[in-house]
């Protein structure tokens, strides 16, 4: 078994030299409020969906983690609050000013597109005030903060209004060809072909999904079947070689709100791992977006590391998780929720199809990944 620490930090401590002169900071001054205040312990405050700033007494921090190094200098750490535009910067530094902070740096526009300033706390850690425009720096915005939210009469934010909305059509797809793969629309014709290469696939392959392996023909015709009997898109994938493959689906498909999940994903070895599949869903991804849908989903149970690796290297967003969500062969279920919008798509298309360009491989080895093109988008 192959142990992963997952991508994510769960607390920020800073060990504090005076908590109450903190607490009055943080709280009075900047206007927070405490998850947990144990006075002369430690102070939490929640900072975001799973990231708590947890101010801990430097005599209680040094009894259970060591001494602290002091010495002239910074502390060698920041903490960042990212805003929708420059002058919020200037406004929250003006804020800690007024809070007390003795040190702030003013705003200034960065050589890498950015505005930012800088102010301490009591106890010396910096923290950066930040406009960053960037696809990085949009990421940790909260949703009021977008410049497209409106204000109605009542003071309320609101979403943008959408002139002349048309629900898209519905995903039927004909066959796509691409450089490396081939898409075309599921039919009972064939199941010979794709119960040759998923027949006999690692059965750990299915275990997050619905059913359990096929591994014998009949079974497979009726698994077959009942995806043909539902009103999602089946889509079959062919490789470079024009080997039915893979089998995906496009399902829950709202066309009202302009909203479609990709799921039901199971690749042969054929597939797995390749260009042609990362291709594949490249292609399907354009073309819902290209029908006029304004959001695409990629769901999955929580603890299937692999699906949410892959969905993250696709360009989709880690959206939240829906706990208890759902009893899947018997056992319960949280799924994870990703999804790209179509304010994303440009984005990744252009990283898809930079990453898919002859000229980034070499040998068949890549030269640039699919994540790095993505984040220098």
């Amino acid at each position: 078994m192959v142990v992963r620490m997952d991508q994510r930090i769960s607390f920020v401590t800073l060990a504090v030299a005076d908590l109450d002169a903190s607490r009055r900071f943080y709280l009075d001054g900047l206007g927070w409020h405490a998850d947990l205040d144990v006075p002369g312990e430690v102070l939490m405050i929640r900072t975001g969906e799973q990231l708590v700033l947890s101010l801990w007494d430097a005599t209680q921090f040094e009894g259970e983690v060591g001494p602290i190094r002091r010495g002239e200098g910074l502390a060698p750490i920041t903490l960042a609050h990212n805003v929708a535009a420059p002058a919020e910067v200037d406004e929250i530094l003006a804020l800690a000013r007024s809070a007390g902070s003795s040190e702030v740096a003013s705003g200034q526009a960065r050589d890498w597109g950015g505005y930012t300033g800088y102010f301490a706390d009591p106890d010396g850690f910096r923290w950066e005030i930040a406009h960053n425009p960037g696809p990085i720096g949009q990421v940790v915005l909260p949703p009021s903060s977008r410049a497209e939210v409106r204000s109605n009469e009542h003071g309320q934010p609101i979403g943008p209004q959408i002139a002349g909305w048309t629900p898209p059509p519905h995903p039927t797809i004909e066959a796509i060809t691409g450089a490396h793969c081939t898409l075309e629309p599921l039919t009972a014709a064939h199941t010979d072909e794709l119960f040759a290469e998923l027949g006999s696939i690692d059965h750990s392959l299915w275990t997050y999904l619905g059913e359990d392996p096929m591994t014998e023909a009949a079974p497979f015709a009726q698994y077959v079947a009942g995806r043909l009997d539902d009103d999602s898109v089946e889509v079959v994938i062919r490789d470079g070689d024009g080997v039915a493959s893979g089998l995906v689906a496009l399902m829950r498909i709202d066309t009202a709100n302009g909203g479609v999940e990709i799921g039901n994903v199971l690749l042969g070895p054929r597939l797995q791992r390749t260009t042609a599949a990362t291709e594949a869903m490249s292609l399907l991804a354009g073309h819902v977006f290209d029908l006029g849908y304004r959001r695409y989903e990629w769901k999955c149970d929580s603890l299937n590391a692999p699906s949410r690796r892959a969905a993250e290297r696709l360009g989709f967003s880690y959206e939240g998780t829906f706990r208890r969500h759902r009893v899947t062969k018997g056992r319960s279920r949280d799924t994870s929720w990703f999804a790209m919008t179509l304010d994303d798509w440009p984005r990744v298309r252009a990283a898809h199809e930079a990453w898919l360009a002859e000229g980034n491989f070499v040998q068949g080895d890549q030269r640039r990944r699919l994540a790095d093109l993505l984040a220098a988008g």
